[in-house]
């Protein structure tokens, strides 16, 4: 059964039998045959076939996808728990965004392993897109981000309000860029619309690199306060100078230590604004 249902979420999410086929290492044959079995077994089609390698997931699909990534990752979870039954030892994986991830979540972690020793925790920072979609595939446990997201498997809260300072030479013909679907990339080409402006673009993939850029005085670039050092010339950004983190959850069940976690970190949070 898990075999099908490995086979499902690797077809769903790829919309396609041969790229699933390569995926499980299995031939296009065996990804149809295992399709046909567990539509049989639930008595619904989940996929319409579209020629010979388009296929477009049917809304019983839709509403079995979530539910599959569950039930993976609960069998995989227990399986693993299993193979260290010396220990029990149980993971937490953390995915967050740049400014989140360098800024306020190492913070979070350290408060959270005195709580739980037993916990291994795995933190990692990708742009707010790919944190939404490690969510959604069940591949993470909690999200940071820096800007809002839109999933129906999603919860969202606001956790901290992020002042945003205007750093670097005003004369400078340069504009330091985030990559795209980053939110400090957002933040700056809405800053660069409203003031009709037509820079040149230095474009980076992580916003240390931003700031080795501006204390070496190249361009300029609207960062967050928090990665301030005490070095840099900084002024206020006109109009609207601040954005909000977002805490990323999981609307459906999840595991219960991962619950006992998230119930923490809001305390902290909750805490740590008064």
């Amino acid at each position: 059964m898990f075999q099908l249902i490995k086979t499902f979420i690797a077809v769903y999410e790829s919309r396609n039998f041969t790229q699933a086929a390569e995926q499980l290492y299995l031939s296009q044959p065996t990804i149809s045959l295992q399709v046909k079995k567990l539509e049989e077994q639930m008595n619904a089609t989940l996929f319409i076939r579209n020629g010979k390698q388009e296929i477009r997931p049917t809304e019983a699909a839709d509403f079995f996808y979530p539910r599959a990534l569950q039930m993976l990752e609960l069998w995989e979870d227990s399986a693993q728990r299993i193979r260290e039954k010396e220990n029990f030892r149980e993971h937490c994986f953390i995915a967050c965004s740049n400014t989140c991830g360098v800024y306020l979540v190492p913070e979070i972690v350290a408060h959270l392993i005195e709580q739980y020793p037993r916990i291994d925790f795995s933190l990692e920072m990708m742009n707010s897109e790919e944190v939404l979609h490690q969510l959604e595939q069940n591949k993470a446990d909690i999200g940071f981000v820096e800007k809002p997201v839109r999933s129906e498997f999603l919860n969202q809260s606001i956790i901290y309000k992020d002042e945003l300072v205007l750093v670097g030479d005003p004369e400078s013909e340069y504009w330091i860029m985030r990559e795209e679907l980053s939110g400090m990339r957002l933040v700056n080409e809405d800053y660069l619309k409203q003031q009709n402006l037509n820079p040149h673009l230095i474009q980076v993939n992580n916003g240390e690199m931003a700031l080795a850029l501006l204390h070496e005085g190249v361009g300029q670039s609207i960062i967050s306060k928090l990665s301030l050092t005490g070095q840099e010339a900084w002024r206020n950004v006109p109009g609207e100078n601040h954005r909000f983190f977002y805490l990323l959850t999981p609307k459906t069940a999840f595991r219960e230590i991962i619950k006992q976690i998230l119930t923490s970190v809001e305390a902290y949070l909750a805490e740590k604004k008064q």
